[in-house]
């Protein structure tokens, strides 16, 4: 949905324009539409603290994507 094409945009805006290597996220852990956005797109779980759920996607990890 248009959450799933927000995140696409901002993360090829973040490796193409910003040059960055990886993207970090953090989300509260009973949010489930945000956590599956952060998955469908190819974040990767890293670890939980609290009530938050931590990810990361690196540029190689999303350009693979297709």
């Amino acid at each position: 949905g248009v959450g799933t094409k927000a995140e696409r945009l901002l993360l090829t805006y973040a490796f193409d324009e910003l040059g960055l290597n990886a993207v970090t996220a953090r989300v509260i852990e009973k949010n489930t539409r945000s956590r599956h956005v952060l998955e469908k797109v190819g974040f990767s779980f890293v670890r939980e603290e609290g009530i938050f759920r931590h990810y990361r996607i690196t540029r190689d990890a999303f350009c693979a994507k297709p």
